[in-house]
């Protein structure tokens, strides 16, 4: 994929993910000063809703219509283009999710040590970002490497996309990684994770695409949603025995990406979360899974082979559309729901049912290729 339509994309996913809803009766009136927009805090202080300037280098004021300006909001740098630089004042105690999203320009800001709070990653697709200043007695924030972090909950917020490196071991202690943290940092190949990690967040790894290793260990119990998408240079991942979901999206466009070994530990499987590996060929899924969300394998056009334990009750629309080498699958009796098209394009594709099983009147209804198969449940009764 070209890399326009990969920003496209990533831009459509991060603002689907980093959208906010307010309710029309409770959302606040907005005020403008200057280049600014804001609104009034219940504290009677100032938010920072949004910039329209064209400054390169500007040091955000302390006081907007003579409120106290407290607090950046989330994108409130939206796709401000010509940013080079920030300067945020020592009145500032909250940064929001995004704030600088996607402000290409953008080399270096400075955090004062009366931020308490950080969001989200505050600087997504900020593609030249080398210098994040900080004081080294900061009381919530720490800098190491070049890398942020939010002390109190251990929490690695952003990896500058500008960085040079091409391997990064996160420090043993760190027990989360946010949202989009490592979002399209082309330059990594690889990422030790410590196993002090707990969390991997929303769409973490989004666009790493030469990235190709990386070891999920133990401690991490969920693979969130998009986690590892568009990672187009991932070959192959262990996913560990203490997962029990992968998350929407969380693999999807990994096109280098060949096999992949679900352990038993996880029970459902989220929607589109293989779709367009486009080189996978195998899937092992456990006995334990249950669910095969929305286009979960649609559009793995090499996948020769799959196995759908006994387990799974329900598989989902467009679950492996377009998968065009499939040559055959074991629908189990225990599967009670299959959404619409969820074989569409598999033109290779031969069911394998029992007789008056769910999976046979729906090749029925949906007039799809299939055989019987018999069942072998007696042998455990």
């Amino acid at each position: 994929m070209k890399r326009a339509a990969l920003l496209c994309t990533l831009a459509l996913l991060l603002s689907l993910l980093f959208s906010f809803a307010i309710a029309e009766e409770t959302e606040p009136e907005t005020f403008t000063s200057g280049d600014y927009e804001y609104i009034l805090l219940p504290d009677g202080t100032a938010e920072i809703t949004k910039y329209s300037g064209h400054d390169k280098e500007i040091s955000i004021p302390d006081t907007l219509g003579g409120k106290k300006v407290t607090s950046i909001g989330n994108r409130a740098f939206y796709r401000c283009s010509f940013l080079t630089s920030v300067t945020i004042p020592d009145s500032v105690v909250n940064i929001g999710d995004c704030t600088f999203y996607y402000c290409p320009s953008l080399t270096s800001v400075t955090i004062p040590d009366s931020v308490m709070k950080i969001g989200a990653n505050p600087f997504v697709s900020c593609d030249k970002l080398t210098i994040i200043h900080i004081s080294p007695d900061h009381p919530v924030l720490a800098v190491i490497d070049g890398v942020l972090f939010y002390k109190p909950e251990k929490r690695l917020v952003c990896y500058p996309n500008a960085k040079a490196d091409s391997y990064y071991t996160i420090p043993q202690g760190i027990k989360s990684i946010e949202d989009a943290a490592f979002c399209c940092c082309t330059n990594l190949t690889s990422v030790t994770i410590p196993d002090s990690v707990t969390i991997i967040g929303d769409y973490a790894f989004i666009g790493c695409n030469s990235l190709t290793n990386v070891t999920i260990p133990d401690s991490v119990t969920s693979i969130r949603n998009g986690a590892f998408s568009f990672c187009s240079s991932l070959t192959s991942v262990t996913i560990p025995n203490s997962v029990t979901s992968i998350g929407d999206y969380a693999f999807s466009y990994c096109s280098s990406l060949t096999g992949v070994t679900i352990p038993d530990s996880v029970t459902s499987i989220g929607d589109d979360a293989f779709s367009d590996c486009s080189s996978l060929t195998s899937v092992t899924i456990p006995d334990s899974v249950t669910n095969i969300g929305d286009d979960a394998f649609s559009r793995c056009f090499g996948l020769t082979d799959i196995t759908i334990p006994n387990s799974v009750t329900n598989i989902g629309h467009w679950a492996f559309s377009d998968c065009d080498s499939l040559t055959s699958i074991i629908i189990p009796d225990s599967v009670t729901s299959i959404g619409n098209n969820a074989f569409e394009r598999c033109a290779k594709l031969t069911l394998m049912v029992t007789r008056d099983s769910y999976a046979e009147q729906y090749c029925k209804k949906n007039k799809l290729n299939y055989t019987y198969t018999d069942s072998l449940d007696w042998l455990n009764n």
